[in-house]
Parts: C-alpha cells; structure tokens; sequence
C-alpha cells in the first residue's frame, strides 16, 4: 500500500494535468479507507501537491484535490498543516466558482473540506472567515439554483455554529437577507407542490374519460346513441368550446354532440 501511495503522489508531481486530475481522484478514493493510509497519504508529502492543485489545476482537478482534502481533513494536526498549505483562499474560491459554473461537484466537495477543516478548531474557524468563506458560503446556501445548498449551509453551521458568530461573520444586514430570500425558496416550494397536486388532479380526471362511471359529472350522448362521460372541470379547461358547452349546462343535465 506504501508503494502505491507514494507512486501516486510522485504523478501529481507530473506536468500532466489530467493524470493530475485522476490522481487526485485516486488519492481520494484512498483516503476514504483508514487513519493509517490517511497517515501515509500524508506522510508521502501529498498535502502541499493537492493545495497546489487546488490553484492551478484543471476545473476537474480542482474539484478531485478538493475531494481528497476533504477526507483527509479528519485530525486537528492534519487540518492545520493543510491550512498553513494555503487551501482556505482556493477552496473558498472554488465555492463562489462552482455556482457560477454550475459544477455541483466541485461545490459540493469545496464545502465538505471547509467544514471538516474549520469544524472542531476555532482558530481555523477565525481565519476562514477573514478569508471571506462565510459570504460565499451564505451566498450557495441561499441560492435557489444552488444544487449544492445542502453542503454550503453544512459548511456555514461549522464555521458559524452559534448566532453571535454568524453575526460577526456575516452581519445582520446579510443574515436579514438570507432569511428573506429562505422565505422566498419556501413560497416557492409551497407553489411548485401545488402545481403539482393540481397536475396530479388532472391527470386523474383525464383518466375518467371515456365509457359513462360513477365519476364523470357529464355525459354526452352522441347521434349514435353512444353515452360519453367525462368531467366537467376538466372540459372547461379543454378548448373555447368545450367551457361554451359546459358552461351552459345544468348540473347533471345530458349533453348532444
């Protein structure tokens, strides 16, 4: 295992970026394992060569350093060796980047390494924050076309856990905003669940059309002879003539077509 570790962290050294990329992916398929590849991983001298990458890696790279700094941020020592590296300026970037990207992945890894590095030490919290992560954190967390919200609001509850520390990063000012624009994202959803009952209630009715049943509220008897029934709410929304038609019909009269 040594070997393979210290053979993957010799090709993040490469001048190749996409085997940078996907060493950096493997790396942290690794570091998922045990403390005692995290320790090898580390002790391999990947920290610094992931850090870099984070800077100027490709747009995949980016997101597979981020990955891999995530997982191995698990211990107080290892989370400030990798802050010292200089990951907190990239990583923040990276946030505010994903979501004009719109790359999910890399946001969601981003917010993940920022808040196993910041969650258990103070210190690292203060420096994030005079590194501006709690306005991009806010900023993802409150998006509406976040689809990574969930792991910048994750990240922000570690870095601000208490309402006076997310007043001194944020400022009242922004927190009014965020809670505004969380009220908006629930009349949203409130909205979007509506239009879907309502979806739901026609199809139903679409269902009912056909041979007369109990559940038609109209019926139309054709010069055959042949009975229809359907539903009056759904004709009125069917076309100009049909709301004529049912419009002037009496509750359970019989229609001819």
């Amino acid at each position: 295992m040594a070997a393979n570790i210290q053979a993957l962290v010799e090709r993040l050294r490469g001048p190749d970026r996409a085997d940078q990329a996907s060493t950096a992916a493997a790396l942290a398929q690794h570091a998922q394992a045990d403390d005692a590849t995290h320790a090898l991983i580390v002790w391999a001298g990947a920290l610094s060569l992931l850090v870099a990458l984070l800077h100027a890696g490709t747009e995949e790279g980016k997101a597979n350093a981020a990955d891999a700094i995530g997982w191995l941020a698990v211990d107080a020592p290892t989370c400030a060796r990798i802050v010292g590296e200089g990951a907190l300026p990239p990583l923040i970037a990276l946030v505010s980047l994903s979501r004009a990207c719109s790359n999910a992945n890399a946001g969601i890894n981003a917010c993940n390494a920022l808040e196993n590095l910041v969650e258990d030490d103070p210190r690292l919290r203060e420096l994030a924050e005079e590194h501006g992560a709690a306005g991009a954190l806010a900023a993802a967390a409150h998006a509406p076309d976040c689809g990574w919200a969930q792991a910048a609001r994750d990240a922000l509850r570690a870095l601000c856990p208490t309402q006076d520390d997310a007043e001194r990063a944020l400022g009242d000012t922004h927190l009014k905003s965020c809670a505004l624009v969380a009220e908006r994202d629930l009349e949203n959803c409130a909205l979007r669940a509506e239009r879907d009952t309502l979806a739901e209630g026609y199809a139903s009715l679409a269902s009912l059309a056909g041979p007369v049943e109990k559940g038609h509220d109209v019926v139309f008897e054709c010069a055959t002879g042949e009975k229809i029934g359907g539903s009056r709410l759904l004709l009125a929304h069917a076309s100009p003539y049909e709301r004529l038609l049912c419009g002037g019909m009496a509750e359970g009269k019989k229609g001819s077509r």
